[in-house]
């Protein structure tokens, strides 16, 4: 076997480790497992295990504002788009620090989970972890 088919299976591996983990994750937390590939529906119920389902779709808002103005290229768009692109980065690093928290995890997780996303939600997804819920 080549070095190619090696990299292509190693990923094929690892996406559907990463599909099963996130699965694996909802179903934990008490939503349809399903919902983990379907677009935006799994942003909304990822938002939702963590805090309220609308802040989900306030990071997809922010994400159309950041797209919209870097492809315009007009300086109020631009501008827009710093705005919120900085405002999803900052919802994104909280987002990973509640993921950690509403699976019983601390800040360590939460670090790890803001740098190696889809690895701990593998993790979370297939390991020990247990949903907890948001507010613990």
């Amino acid at each position: 076997m080549d070095e190619q088919m090696v990299g292509a299976i190693a990923s094929l591996v690892y996406c559907v480790l990463q599909v099963i983990g996130d699965w694996m994750l909802f179903k934990k937390a008490g939503k349809k497992g399903w919902h983990s590939i379907i677009p935006i529906l799994n942003i909304y119920d990822e938002y939702d295990i963590c805090w309220k389902g609308y802040k989900g779709v306030f990071f997809l808002f922010l994400n159309v504002v950041l797209g919209v103005g870097l492809a315009v290229q007009e300086t109020p768009f631009l501008i827009a788009a710093l705005v919120a692109g900085i405002w999803a980065l900052l919802l994104q690093i909280r987002q990973s620090f509640k993921l950690a928290k509403s699976f019983g995890h601390g800040f360590g997780f939460g670090l790890f989970l803001l740098i190696f996303d889809r690895l701990g939600r593998v993790i979370l997804g297939l390991g020990k972890s247990q949903y907890v819920g948001k507010d613990h």
